[in-house]
């Protein structure tokens, strides 16, 4: 973006500008500046719309169904957490089932029961905050192992 007027040109969802909220004081000031959410918006919804086709093909190649689409792409997400907080993945994630029609019952509690107790959702990626990542900050399996 070259210029702030450009930021008021997009439409910020409240599901998004709330992961910069503080989930105990919802009407606080987000940790983030306007700019900076508009700028982590447009990635995070780039990144949704990059991932519709994709997702797509895995289902037809791999013969997988939907939530595991949902999963590989999510623990693919956590992998770089210097590009994607945790918040920020599980909001990738959901706005891709909305891009694909997908309804995916409780798909928010189960993608933050994958994070480790320390994901901290107000962890934002680009801050100085970065250098603390744990590198135990693996995500666990979404989906309980087939039998």
């Amino acid at each position: 973006m070259s210029n702030a007027h450009e930021f008021h040109q997009i439409h910020l969802p409240p599901s998004f500008t709330d992961l910069y909220k503080d989930p105990t004081r919802p009407y606080a000031k987000p940790v983030l500046s306007f700019a900076e959410i508009c700028e982590r918006y447009e990635l995070c919804e780039d990144m949704a719309q990059m991932l519709c086709e994709p997702s797509l093909n895995q289902m037809a190649t791999l013969h997988i169904t939907e939530e595991d689409v949902i999963e590989r792409n999510f623990q693919g997400l956590r992998l770089s957490p210097e590009l994607l907080n945790a918040q920020e993945s599980i909001w990738v994630m959901q706005r891709l089932c909305e891009l694909l029609n997908w309804s995916l019952e409780d798909l928010k509690i189960k993608l933050e029961a994958t994070l480790p107790s320390s994901a901290n959702p107000l962890h934002t990626a680009g801050t100085a905050s970065l250098g603390s990542h744990d590198p135990q900050d693996t995500p666990t399996p979404l989906l309980s192992p087939k039998r």
